[in-house]
């Protein structure tokens, strides 16, 4: 046991005498990182990450519904000069047509008791039939729907399973799903 105790207090001398001693030069690798460092700094007890600052960014409003689509009719339509070749959303098979979009990607929605102008990312019949993003004021679409050619619906018109998912610029979503995605003319 005491010829333990004297190798522990040799071994504790020897570090003492050699961490005492300043290194030969400034270029020397001990001069480089003081004794019980790290690296060159002393290790804290308990290290944190800095804190982002947020000050001066505008509030993120927080996630909240976005404003229902309320139906249209072709009269709607009619009125814009939408009609034509395109694809519509109804939430149900032979629902209201709540979303309008024609094939040379301009088109309609109705909400908050207004209706408004929308444009597809990529115009196009097959851009459009495709789904994608739409977007217009402040407010912004996307449909999914299985991909393939659809089933079809009419002597011209083809249909998919879909889901419409809009956005609004304050944060603002509303998923519509099990709807229905009609292209044709």
């Amino acid at each position: 046991m005491t010829r333990r105790l004297a190798c522990i207090a040799a071994a504790t001398l020897s570090l003492a005498a050699c961490s005492a001693d300043p290194p030969a030069n400034a270029t020397d690798a001990q001069a480089a990182t003081p004794v019980g460092s790290i690296g060159g700094v002393d290790p804290g007890a308990n290290p944190q990450r800095p804190v982002a600052s947020t000050r001066g960014l505008p509030d993120t409003p927080a996630p909240h519904a976005a404003p229902e689509l309320l139906p249209m009719v072709r009269a709607d339509f009619a009125d814009k000069n939408l009609l034509g070749s395109g694809c519509t959303f109804h939430a149900t098979a032979g629902g209201p047509v709540l979303l309008l979009v024609r094939d040379e990607g301009d088109g309609l929605v109705h909400f908050n008791k207004a209706k408004r102008r929308i444009t597809a990312a990529t115009p196009g019949r097959e851009a459009v039939q495709t789904g994608g993003i739409l977007a217009g004021d402040k407010v912004a679409f996307t449909i999914d729907h299985p991909a393939g050619p659809g089933q079809q619906a009419s002597t011209s018109t083809r249909a998919w399973p879909a889901t419409l998912t809009m956005r609004t610029d304050d944060g603002g979503e509303r998923v519509y799903r099990d709807g229905r995605w009609e292209c044709g003319s």
